[in-house]
């Protein structure tokens, strides 16, 4: 599966991916067409290139070079159909010929400077031979022309016309022109031919231009978020995914556009299930969508925004957040969301080892049915040691699996009337091993620190059991 699709599932990978800087859709096409690896040797070696990039745009020193690098791949056309025409040793025309030989002189510079960054991987191919063939007066331009040099005829030819009056001669000139043509077509036919024997080289170059341009926005990105590059976890060590100090760029970034700031999170999964329980307004939905960002951040090699992380590599990362209709399919929510977990289901039985992060599963059933799903995902999930993390508004559900709560609402720190608008300056995100059974109760709490009618919150703790 590539990165176009899991930006289809995971909103906020879409968001980081937007805020690449990348030089327009060529690049992007590269991008969204990166695989989802599962290997971990190849995905350390990328991290090493990772970590090169990000370590030469962080040195103020190399900052020239990478400006010019940067114009660079602007200059770079999408050449793909002609580099195609070469493949199937179609004639090129004369400015595909010129794009040709412009590329390579991209090439030659972009290798150049490259060794001046200190950045050896994803090197050139020399492609002196492409300049020889399409500059055989050793110009030393990137313009391309039809030289005479390339035939004695078109150059006879050409002397001939230059002598003739085409008003008083007009047969004559017409005929040489003629001439001329196909001459000209013959030694487009004969330079394409030669160049399509250089066409691995010229399309691995193209390849590998793209790739350059991604992995310097990506560095660029890490900078950015303060991103680290992860750990990953060899496949014969027990399965974990542990962060410490996680952000959520795209909701950091609305915080911090309303003047607030996004509090880091710490969290460990096992090849188990665990229950994430917590008020609502408590940050249960952003742990689970931010836990999924990081798992396929990481498998496809880019750092993670983290101040810390240890993963386990998965082949899949199920994100189930029911709280929209499928509108493609006319489903309901739950409808949606059952689909999605018997497909889940299916995956389990089939032994893939997956990450698994559902938000409140079956929340919009009735309590009794919707405690039983959750149960029985639960055990589903514990069957398979499947790793996973299930969030959940269900109180004592009489389940042996771990549980973390998020600490909450913090009411004593509120003074007076507490302002609707200032909520989250009284929340704290942090992640704690809950031993106790029950859903902590902050909602009627936070209905008197706002005001709200004191015999109707007081009506309401009579039905509280």
């Amino acid at each position: 599966m590539n990165l176009a699709r899991f930006c289809e599932r995971i909103d906020d990978l879409k968001y980081l991916a937007g805020k690449m800087e990348l030089t327009g859709s060529r690049v992007r096409r590269y991008l969204m067409q990166m695989p989802f690896s599962t290997d971990r040797d190849l995905l350390e070696g990328h991290f090493d290139i990772l970590q090169k990039a990000f370590e030469i745009i962080s040195d103020q020193k190399t900052k020239p070079v990478l400006m010019q690098l940067q114009h660079l791949f602007s200059r770079v056309h999408d050449i793909q159909g002609t580099l195609v025409a070469l493949k199937e040793k179609r004639t090129l025309d004369e400015v595909e010929l010129f794009e040709i030989k412009y590329f390579a002189a991209l090439c030659a510079d972009a290798e150049k400077l490259c060794r001046q960054a200190g950045f050896s991987y994803e090197s050139m191919y020399p492609l002196q031979e492409v300049f020889h063939i399409l500059d055989p007066d050793n110009t030393g331009t990137v313009s391309f022309y039809l030289y005479d040099s390339y035939s004695k005829t078109l150059s006879l030819v050409r002397q001939q016309v230059a002598e003739i009056d085409p008003d008083r001669d007009p047969a004559k000139w017409n005929q040489l022109q003629d001439i001329i043509q196909k001459e000209e077509s013959a030694v487009r036919e004969k330079l394409s031919l030669q160049l399509s024997a250089l066409y691995p080289a010229l399309q691995e170059n193209f390849d590998r231009l793209a790739r350059m341009e991604i992995w310097f926005a990506k560095a660029k990105l890490a900078l950015l978020y303060n991103m680290v590059r992860p750990v990953t976890v060899p496949g014969d060590q027990p399965g974990v995914l542990s962060v410490e100090g996680m952000v959520n760029p795209a909701i950091a970034d609305n915080l911090e556009n309303a003047g607030g700031t996004f509090q880091p999170v710490s969290v460990t999964l096992y090849p188990e299930p665990c229950l994430l329980t917590g008020a609502n307004m408590s940050g249960k939905t952003v742990v689970l969508k931010t836990l999924a960002l990081i798992q396929t951040l990481t498998q496809f090699s880019f750092f993670v925004p983290a101040q810390k992380a240890s993963i386990s590599l998965v082949k899949d990362v199920f994100l189930v957040i029911g709280d929209k209709q499928d509108q493609y399919r006319g489903l309901s929510s739950f409808a949606a969301e059952m689909l999605d977990l018997d497909r889940i289901m299916a995956n389990m039985k089939a032994g893939t080892k997956m990450l698994v992060l559902a938000d409140e599963p079956a929340r919009t059933t009735n309590p009794a049915e919707g405690a039983a799903i959750l149960c029985a995902l639960v055990e589903f999930l514990e069957k398979h040691s499947v790793m996973s993390l299930i969030s959940t508004h269900y109180g004592d559900l009489g389940l042996s699996c771990r549980k973390i709560r998020v600490a909450g609402f913090e009411g004593n720190l509120v003074e007076g009337r507490l302002d609707p608008l200032r909520m989250n300056r009284y929340m704290n995100y942090s992640l704690l091993e809950d031993k106790g059974g029950s859903v902590p109760l902050e909602a009627l709490n936070i209905a008197r620190l706002l005001g709200v009618d004191g015999s109707f919150i007081d009506k309401a703790k009579k039905y509280l059991k």
